[in-house]
């Protein structure tokens, strides 16, 4: 019986994983440990297993770690990455060197399918370095890997730019999850409504808060509900990177008192080291609900995705917190574009679809199509394949003039240096024609 429901989930794993870099084991699921340990034996993959324990207390232990393990696995691992071991220096230039040697000997590793099991995962989530470690290797592994996180708690990463970049999905057995679990209050002392998925507006019980004393008590509420559990050096990095630790501290030490006054109650709460917005409160996130969207439309068992795709385009009110250029929201701004970017594609090929089978009734779908390709343009209007599909799709219409306007006007957006030539010979021929 036991044997054929891991079967089952074994099947499961291969079919989402086909689309997904990451796969997050739910850590209350029933079967994680026997999935993890099925992986290891299963036909047709290169497993590979790091497992963690108490001692591995920084970026330093935690580099060893993969090391030592995966050098037992692969005589070959370590050759690129030992170099790191040779830097001296600030911590930021070892985990660059580490990392850059690390993808070094995975690239040397064999196999078309490659799943890397970090178990017991929940050991290398004790310090911030570890975290960012391996979220900076993660998103940079080859499309081949697979990663794997088994623990008793799910990984502490900003989870939008996780499934926007490596199709990051949680795994509850046999079903995929569509969001990491968060803290429902049985009897909320409040609610909050954040709208970050365009220029950003906060209301507290249905009103709006517009007392902000600057914006950095604004946006320091941001990053928190953006990034679920965060440390006082989380928000050093984002915010505050250039200054001392010592004048950091200060600085957030001020800038949370005022994000406690726009509320008049403490927002943030601490424990255990951390951050969090208050428990008691009942959160609505756009860009979570954004994420659950994305998340379904992905889902291989949605029937009807294009559902989940339009409603991904519904909830894009333009860039993430428009206005801003902090690193972590430019970052979380292409994640967000490339979502949108990956519905505007889904709903006009479809559109296309109908189209094609029938060109006498299905006008409107056509038009739809241009439509969405035009509305995405406008967002990101230096995207190359998205302005070659756009001139193709109004070149069969046979409307060329539009065509070319369009590559025309990539054409003066796009910096020379980083132009396609193939854009100049498909406007060239256009032309002549």
């Amino acid at each position: 019986m036991i044997e054929t429901k891991i079967h089952d989930i074994i099947g499961k794993f291969r079919e989402y994983s086909e689309h997904a870099r990451v796969v997050i084991l739910q850590p209350d699921s029933k079967y994680r440990t026997a999935l993890t340990a099925a992986l290891l034996n299963e036909p047709g993959l290169t497993t590979l297993y790091v497992p963690f324990s108490s001692e591995t207390l920084d970026e330093v232990t935690l580099f060893d770690r993969i090391v030592d393990s995966l050098s037992a696995q692969t005589s070959s691992f370590g050759i690129h990455s030992s170099a790191a071991n040779a830097v001296v220096g600030s911590s930021g230039a070892f985990r660059k060197a580490a990392i850059e040697g690390l993808l070094k000997d995975f690239e040397q590793i064999e196999g078309d399918r490659i799943v890397l099991i970090l178990d017991d995962y929940d050991f290398a989530a004790a310090s911030d370095s570890t975290i960012r470690f391996l979220e900076e290797l993660i998103v940079k592994f080859p499309d081949r890997y697979i990663t794997v996180f088994n623990g008793r708690s799910q990984p502490r990463f900003p989870w939008v730019s996780l499934i926007a970049q490596t199709r990051a999905i949680i795994l509850d057995d046999d079903r995929v999850v569509t969001q990491p679990l968060q803290h429902s209050p049985e009897a909320p002392t409040g609610r909050l409504d954040i709208f970050a998925v365009g220029p950003g507006f906060v209301f507290f019980n249905d009103e709006l808060i517009t007392d902000w004393e600057g914006h950095l008590p604004r946006l320091l509420l941001f990053f928190a509900v953006d990034r679920g559990v965060i440390t006082r050096d989380d928000f050093h990095r984002a915010f505050w990177g250039d200054l001392s630790d010592a004048q950091a501290t200060n600085v957030f030490h001020v800038t949370k008192r005022r994000l406690h006054r726009a509320f008049n109650f403490e927002v943030l709460e601490h424990q255990n080291g951390a951050y969090r917005i208050k428990p008691s409160l009942l959160i609505n996130y756009d860009a979570f609900e954004w994420t659950q969207a994305l998340i379904r439309a992905r889902d291989l068992s949605n029937a009807h995705p294009e559902v989940d795709y339009q409603r991904v385009l519904d909830l894009y009110r333009g860039p993430f917190l428009k206005g801003h250029n902090d690193h972590w929201i430019l970052t979380r701004r292409q994640d967000i574009q490339a979502g949108y970017l990956e519905a505007v594609r889904y709903l006009a090929e479809r559109c296309e679809e109908r189209y094609n089978a029938d060109p006498s009734h299905n006008q409107s779908a056509i038009e739809k199509a241009v439509t969405l390709y035009r509305q995405a343009l406008r967002e990101v209007p230096d995207s190359i394949e998205l302005a070659t599909d756009t001139a193709k799709l109004l070149a069969r219409l046979g409307r060329r003039p539009e065509a070319v306007e369009v590559l025309a006007d990539l054409e003066i957006r796009v910096p020379p240096s980083k132009r396609d030539p193939r854009v100049k010979g498909i406007l060239k021929s256009m032309k002549s024609m």
